[in-house]
């Protein structure tokens, strides 16, 4: 199947990936997933499909992702992300169009589990530094404690590798903006 549409080389896909996310970074919800306090926030959420009490961290890692693309890949894009974390990252391993792995990179899309799931977080990893073990995510429903119910886009530090928590979350997939081969 032959797919058309990055708006950018592939080569500078994780780059503009990494700049769109770290643009809102800041961006405030109202109270109880109400809204956004901005207004241009809230109408790029809707058209991801964001609704009013959703969780919406899966929705923000689309709605970034929705600017990569036009075309089939954007048609494609919009069918497999949606606001669930898990399901999110499930699509996008069986449909078989993007990479997928278990090591974090750059411009990756991250996919956590709390404990075995079904529920999760997403975030896109921005930098990663395999020494101290630790991933640097843009996040949107995240707060200053990291939790993944949150208030706020912000970037946060994660740890990238460690044991199974049956009551935190643990990295479930990556996946990564490029098509796979």
């Amino acid at each position: 199947m032959k797919l058309e549409g990055f708006k950018l080389g592939e080569n500078a896909t994780a780059a503009a990936l990494i700049a769109y996310a770290r643009w809102y970074i800041g961006r405030l919800e109202k109270k109880g997933n109400a809204g956004f306090v901005d207004s241009v926030f809230e109408k790029e959420m809707a058209a991801a499909g964001w609704r009013k009490g959703d969780a919406w961290c899966a929705t923000f890692v689309k709605m970034v992702f929705r600017k990569l693309f036009t075309g089939d890949l954007l048609a494609l894009v919009n069918k497999l992300l949606n606001a669930g974390a898990k399901a999110s990252a499930d699509n996008m391993r069986k449909a078989g169009i993007f990479e997928t792995g278990t090591v974090p990179e750059p411009g990756a899309l991250v996919y956590w589990l709390h404990g075995h799931g079904p529920s999760g977080h997403a975030g896109i990893v921005e930098k990663v530094d395999f020494k101290t073990n630790t991933m640097y995510c843009v996040e949107g429903n995240t707060n200053a404690s990291g939790s993944r119910e949150g208030d706020r886009v912000a970037a946060k530090a994660r740890t990238i590798t460690r044991p199974f928590t049956k009551e935190g979350l643990n990295v479930y997939l990556y996946v990564y903006p490029r098509l796979k081969k």
